[in-house]
């Protein structure tokens, strides 16, 4: 029989495999309703993961240890310079101008200059 931190344990490894599904789901889903409720069971399943992971770190079983502020901003410095290459090689492949929806998005119609993506780690 499993002890109640071994049941934990699996709940949360067996809800991060079902959130990494839903998302993969919701990315390639091709109809917007079916995308909508990929979100919405992904939603279910975060607030779930997090249940369980405070259930689990109140009683000492899972602590995560805080990260060095270096480390971070190794992270970031290192995610920034692949979302540039990544915005290059979509920029050199459409034409578009950099900071354009087009160039990053061009099967969805946006015209060069109309708008900004916006860098979540900038």
């Amino acid at each position: 029989m499993l002890e109640e931190k071994d049941r934990l344990t699996d709940s949360l490894v067996m809800e991060k495999y079902i959130a990494d599904n839903c998302n993969s789901a919701a990315i390639e889903a091709s109809s917007p309703q079916l995308k909508e409720a990929f979100i919405n069971i992904l939603r279910d399943e975060y607030l779930i993961q997090h249940e369980i992971f405070n259930e689990m770190n109140n009683r000492g079983w899972y602590q995560p240890k805080t990260a060095n502020i270096n480390d971070i901003n190794q992270n970031l410095n290192k995610w920034n310079q692949e979302l540039q290459r990544v915005q290059t090689t979509a920029y050199q492949r459409t034409g578009a101008q950099p900071g354009s929806y087009q160039a990053v998005f061009p099967q969805y119609g946006f015209q060069t200059g109309t708008g900004t993506p916006q860098n979540p780690i900038a």
